[in-house]
């Protein structure tokens, strides 16, 4: 039994009354009230000087049964109050404990745009067309995690101590060294793909993938599923060279890419048009030769008015 010091149990009173006590100082003063006799440790009425910040009275009943059931078991109700009247202090802090949001960096790429990014602890980060990362302050030491809306790729400093992890939406992907894409814009399915190294892809529930060098996994979150496949490594993140990887890609996909790389809107004419499958990589010198491109393929014609762009049948 840890035996207390007046001056050292005084100063931790004081403490909670002002609201300027340590989850440490709690602690201990917790510990105290645990191991003595309370009313050893102060007469009761002294418990009260100090009236508590107020509170439910949902968490007020709360205390008071603890308080019965107390005395319910043993009979020392009496001896045990002054502990209930701390604990009730105790939650008032609890409940109004200053909460300090942490601070975060958010780094964006608009329509059209790539940038690369230095983190704080080496790794780099390239963000796609109208992407969204986001990092606490406190990302260095043994936290090393992102948030990531839309597409970048990602080159990290090995840390075996740190795991590196990205959170996209109801996924997280997990790495220690390696170089990978991730993809996950509004409306679209989530798709990992490793270019060197591991990572492990994980739901929030439950379901897990870990893929290797020139593994993809695209998650459905309508299913909860992770379907696999495979992708030469130098196509996953030839989006930075300003290459259109088309393969499976449908027509409605494609389109999607264009309209964020060229700040523009395109209409289908038809829905049928949209589910077009394409192959094969497009070359994004401008985007009037990827529409002729893809024109020429399915016998179709495009018309431009401003910033929207409209794809019907010749």
């Amino acid at each position: 039994m840890m035996k207390p010091d007046a001056g050292l149990l005084q100063e931790l009173i004081e403490k909670v009354q002002h609201n300027t006590a340590s989850q440490k100082e709690l602690r201990l003063l917790l510990q105290l009230l645990e191991e003595n006799n309370q009313g050893d440790l102060m007469p009761p009425e002294e418990w009260f000087q100090s009236e508590p910040e107020p509170l439910s009275a949902g968490l007020k009943n709360k205390v008071v049964n603890m308080a019965l059931q107390r005395n319910i078991r043993g009979g020392h109700f009496r001896r045990w109050l002054p502990y209930a009247a701390m604990l009730l202090v105790l939650l008032g802090l609890m409940i109004l404990w200053p909460r300090h949001e942490p601070s975060y960096t958010t780094i964006a790429a608009g329509d059209g745009e790539i940038k690369r990014i230095v983190l704080p602890d080496s790794s780099a980060v390239i963000l796609n067309a109208r992407s969204v990362i986001r990092y606490s302050e406190a990302y260095t030491g043994t936290s090393r995690e992102v948030m990531l809306d839309g597409e970048a790729f990602f080159e990290i400093h090995p840390d075996r101590q740190a795991p590196f992890i990205v959170h996209t939406g109801h996924v997280q992907t997990q790495v220690l060294g390696t170089s990978f894409n991730v993809k996950h814009y509004p409306g679209e399915k989530l798709v990992v793909g490793v270019v060197t190294g591991k990572v492990k892809v994980m739901a929030a529930e439950g379901q897990q993938a870990i893929l290797e060098q020139g593994s993809k996994v695209s998650y459905d979150s309508a299913s909860n599923g992770f379907t696999r496949f495979r992708e030469e490594p130098h196509k996953m993140n030839s989006w930075q060279q300003g290459i259109i990887t088309m393969d499976n890609l449908t027509l409605k996909e494609v389109t999607t890419v264009l309209e964020r790389w060229y700040s523009v809107r395109i209409v289908l004419g038809t829905p049928e048009m949209g589910r077009h499958v394409l192959s094969g990589q497009q070359a994004n010198t401008s985007l009037e030769s990827v529409l002729e491109s893809i024109c020429f393929i399915y016998h179709l014609q495009y018309h431009r008015q401003g910033n929207i762009i409209r794809i019907d049948k010749k």
